[in-house]
């Protein structure tokens, strides 16, 4: 991975636009927009390029952008469609400004406490594309899966849309050289069988997370989908900044019987759950408190 060779005055630009940005969220607070975020995608992209020997400048191909848990969960329903669009814009900008891409750009959203609301923090880099392999598509290239989706977040997202309407960044992601099998039965004048009607996954149950912060009072994390990875990891959907705590720590999962879980991941040091120690496994009730490194939740539902 190598780092972009940034200008005095463009790293001077960047603090001066970050204090400013800073100023007024701690008076306004108003969440995020997606216009702000693609305007931040476009610096991030301008003060990440590096200058090639041939005198081509080769700009970031993955951006991880940080929001405050609240502005995450209030565009995680529509993250596909955002990110398809922050897509073509930087593609665009990059088409403009004759920047090179080792690949289409990829966008990883994660929601952290240590951003404000209304602001984002985005940490560009260049990959090669061999080390993305997961993350692309079979040819290299075309639709990236952002984040890693379990099949039950893809019914909860499924169950959310009216029939036959395709998920979006996801069902429309087939490359050009993949076709669809033909129907069979048509060529033999046999009779087709009904599609099977899609059954909504009921809805999830009201539950949230209050998180108590070593340092930074408090935040609020609403349940809103069937499982929930906690760790140190950026791709966790709560991220614990501490060396004690595992990668993978621990995950919240919503139980067929309408009940949520915590399993431990195999961590070092466990999970403390109503004050026991290093506990692998418990179902959670209303008012039950957990504790993963420095950070203290406590569980509700109704």
């Amino acid at each position: 991975m190598m780092k972009a060779r940034q200008q005095p005055l463009s790293r001077l630009n960047a603090w001066i636009e970050s204090t400013v940005e800073k100023f007024v969220a701690f008076f306004v607070r108003t969440p995020v927009q997606p216009a702000f975020i693609a305007s931040k995608l476009v610096s991030a992209m301008e003060n990440g390029t590096f200058l090639q020997k041939a005198g081509q400048r080769l700009a970031p191909n993955v951006y991880d952008i940080y929001l405050n848990i609240k502005d995450h969960q209030r565009l995680s329903s529509s993250q596909y469609t955002l990110i398809r669009d922050w897509q073509e814009s930087l593609i665009s900008y990059a088409k403009r400004k004759h920047y090179t891409l080792k690949t289409e750009p990829i966008l990883r959203l994660h929601g952290v406490t240590n951003v404000p609301v209304g602001l984002v923090r985005i940490d560009a880099k260049q990959e090669d594309a061999k080390n993305l392999s997961s993350e692309l598509g079979n040819d290299g290239g075309g639709i990236m899966s952002t984040q890693a989706l379990s099949p039950q977040q893809l019914a909860l997202l499924r169950a959310q849309l009216t029939p036959g309407q395709p998920l979006p960044g996801i069902d429309n992601a087939m490359a050009p050289h993949q076709v669809k099998p033909p129907v069979m039965g048509s060529q033999f004048n046999s009779p087709i069988s009904p599609p099977i009607p899609q059954v909504p996954s009921p809805p999830l149950p009201w539950a949230r997370l209050s998180i108590r912060l070593p340092q930074s009072g408090q935040q609020v994390y609403q349940i809103e989908k069937p499982i929930i990875n906690i760790g140190r990891q950026l791709s966790n959907d709560i991220i614990v900044e501490d060396k004690r705590v595992s990668r993978n720590h621990a995950q919240i999962k919503y139980q067929p019987d309408g009940q949520f879980a915590i399993f431990d991941l195999g961590s070092t040091n466990g999970i403390t759950i109503n004050n026991t120690p290093s506990m692998r496994q418990h179902v959670l009730r209303s008012g039950d408190q957990f504790t993963i490194g420095s950070y203290d939740f406590y569980f509700e539902r109704r």
